[in-house]
């Protein structure tokens, strides 16, 4: 090895050292910096700009509640989303106004079938492919459909 290489070598691990040296000493120095009233006081305003705009009131959250129950639908208009299958029969589904179908639902009572009605049962899908129908507006269109079976 020359002369050269070795002073080379010397040079670099010197260098290194230093700043070693210097990223330690920097990485001690930065955990021990406590925050200062400036600091606080920019997050504090930090806060104030970010702060929410309104609050949420859940009284008119109930308010909005009712009303959508207000505006449920009639069990004819559901009616005529099940009709597709109640009308015929298909898929072993009561037919509309056949006693002979519903008397064993009937049987077992509305709340029964209301609840087969929401799980879907057979070739029924759950709420029989009606996914924006209450529960009370199922039960009223099961109502309506027993009633006419009478």
């Amino acid at each position: 090895m020359s002369q050269n290489s070795k002073g080379r070598t010397k040079l670099m691990l010197g260098i290194w050292l230093v700043v070693m040296l210097f990223i330690g000493f920097k990485a001690y120095n930065g955990s021990n910096d406590h925050p200062t009233s400036e600091t606080v006081e920019l997050d504090s305003a930090t806060l104030d700009r970010i702060k929410p705009v309104g609050e949420v009131r859940v009284e008119d959250a109930v308010a909005s509640n009712n009303a959508i129950e207000e505006s449920e639908r009639t069990a004819e208009e559901v009616y005529t989303k099940c009709q597709a299958c109640h009308a015929t029969g298909i898929m072993e589904a009561p037919k509309f106004g056949s006693l002979e179908d519903w008397a064993p639902r009937i049987e077992r009572g509305i709340d029964e079938v209301l609840k087969v009605a929401i799980a879907g049962k057979g070739g029924m899908p759950p709420k029989g492919t009606c996914m924006d129908c209450s529960d009370n507006e199922l039960k009223s269109a099961i109502q309506y459909m027993i009633d006419s079976a009478k």
